[in-house]
């Protein structure tokens, strides 16, 4: 627990937690009232993986523009202005929503433009926050991160549930505009952060590793996330048809549900972040992809609502350990100058995965059903995972 004090010790990381947790709790207030949006205007799993593919095709374009201004302008300055915008898109959202004024096909333009700012923000923010504690116990850092965003997807899905069934879904976008704003105050205040350098990742055994092998490490791990996301993390598109058609919930009942995954993160991150800075990541994250396509799989077949929310919340908890092991793996592994780059690899293999998993599983879905399209994903993570063991043994064998 002594690295989780020092990191929370740094006031500036300490208050990034903060504003960051406030935005993360207005996006999953949005993202509930989206799909229940997409619901009422089409009752489509299709439409649903359309939406959500909207909603992070953008990583597959965006991410590396943005790790590139990263490495190039004041991060502070371009956090302030990339939340300024998603705060000013969400409230068109919620005022066009408010006023009945809302069509799929605008729904579509409006997320996938909030997905393209989010897209190019994620690696920026990767990397403000490793200036912010100046790469003093990043991995402890960045479980204390991935706790944060676990608290929120707990918190926002209940109350974006509760918002949407009593206010409309016009709250959850208000809610997310507005939540947006203290993170940008924040980076106003932090314009001037300096940036510290840090050393790239020494495999156990071996001199300093060449950067053209950290890189290739990092390009191995970055594909086997994106099969992860795009193969495993897409039930959370699919989960308010499952909530709604098979499991017969209603939009209180469909929060909840999704909070379950939330409550797995908190406890994912508090166990990662409690053990410190983990060895071995590299033969941790194929294990954990193993473990999430076998919940997966199990998620399709029980129709008990207790017992689904329990996979839910094993599925949070793999998600949330998938996430922080790999991110951390790719800080390890990369220079400072290159820091922003190395981030927006790996966010476009976690971000680009998901639309390219809600494509093609949205297209399965809307022939076969929600649940013979994860059961189809929950194989093809297996196979990423095996593949990742057995032949990228240097990057296994790496951090």
């Amino acid at each position: 627990m002594g690295d989780v004090r020092t990191s929370l010790a740094n006031r500036r990381f300490t208050a990034y937690l903060l504003t960051a947790a406030l935005a993360d709790i207005g996006y999953w207030i949005a993202y509930v009232a989206q799909g229940w949006l997409v619901l009422k205007l089409t009752n489509s799993p299709f439409w649903l993986g359309m939406v959500g593919a909207a909603s992070n095709v953008p990583f597959l374009v965006f991410s590396l523009p943005g790790g590139a201004l990263a490495d190039r302008f004041n991060r502070s300055a371009l956090v302030a202005l990339a939340s300024a915008a998603i705060s000013l898109v969400a409230l068109v959202l919620a005022v066009l929503a408010q006023r009945g004024a809302i069509t799929i096909g605008l729904l579509v333009a409006l997320t996938f433009l909030l997905g393209t700012l989010f897209a190019l923000s994620a690696p920026i923010d990767r990397a403000w926050m490793y200036d912010l504690v100046e790469g003093r116990g990043i991995g402890t850092a960045t479980a204390l991160s991935s706790l944060e965003w676990s608290v929120a997807r707990t918190l926002g899905p209940a109350l974006g549930g509760v918002a949407t069934a009593t206010i409309g879904v016009a709250a959850g976008y208000a809610a997310l505009g507005a939540l947006a704003l203290p993170l940008m105050l924040l980076a106003l205040a932090l314009a001037r952060v300096e940036r510290t350098r840090h050393s790239p990742c020494i495999s156990p055994g071996e001199p300093l590793a060449p950067k053209a092998a950290d890189e290739r490490r990092i390009v191995a791990m970055s594909l086997l996330v994106a099969a992860f996301t795009a193969s495993v993390i897409p039930y959370i598109s699919f989960l308010p048809d499952i909530a709604r058609n098979t499991l017969r919930l209603d939009a209180r009942g469909y929060g909840l549900l999704a909070a379950c995954g939330g409550i797995g993160s908190i406890l994912g991150a508090m166990m990662i972040s409690a053990l410190g800075e983990l060895e071995h990541k590299g033969r941790l994250v194929p294990m954990i992809v193993t473990g999430g396509a076998v919940l997966l799989a199990l998620f399709t077949i029980l129709r008990a609502v207790p017992a689904v929310a329990l996979v839910l919340v094993l599925m949070g908890g793999i998600d949330t350990a998938a996430w922080t092991l790999s991110n951390t793996y790719v800080q390890e592994c990369a220079s400072d100058e290159r820091r922003g780059r190395a981030n927006a690899i790996m966010l476009l293999a976690f971000g680009g995965g998901i639309p390219i998993g809600n494509l093609v599983l949205g297209t399965i879905a809307g022939r076969y059903g929600s649940l013979v399209a994860l059961q189809f994903s929950a194989g093809v993570a297996c196979a990423a995972a095996a593949l990742f063991w057995f032949g990228a043994r240097q990057a296994r064998d790496a951090a």
